[in-house]
C-alpha cells in the first residue's frame, strides 16, 4: 500500500535497483562528460543537455538494464 501511496503522490516509484543504477549512472558521466559551465536554461545549456547528455544518460540506463 505504501508504494501505491508514493506512486500517486509522487513522480513514481522506482526500484532500489534502478534508484542505485542511476546514482552509478549520474557518478559515471560526471568523470566521462566534461560539464560545460553553460548557464543553467541558457539555449546552449539546454542543446548540450538534449544532445549530448540525455543520450549518454540513457545508453547507461541500457547497460544497466533499464
Amino acid at each position: 500500500m505504501e508504494a501505491a501511496i508514493r506512486f500517486w503522490n509522487g513522480p513514481g516509484w522506482s526500484s532500489p535497483a534502478r534508484e542505485k543504477a542511476d546514482q552509478e549512472c549520474f557518478d559515471e558521466l560526471q568523470l566521462t562528460l566534461p560539464d560545460p559551465h553553460y548557464p543553467l536554461g541558457s539555449e546552449a545549456s539546454n542543446e548540450w543537455l538534449s544532445k549530448v547528455y540525455t543520450p549518454a544518460s540513457l545508453e547507461c540506463m541500457k547497460r544497466k538494464g533499464f
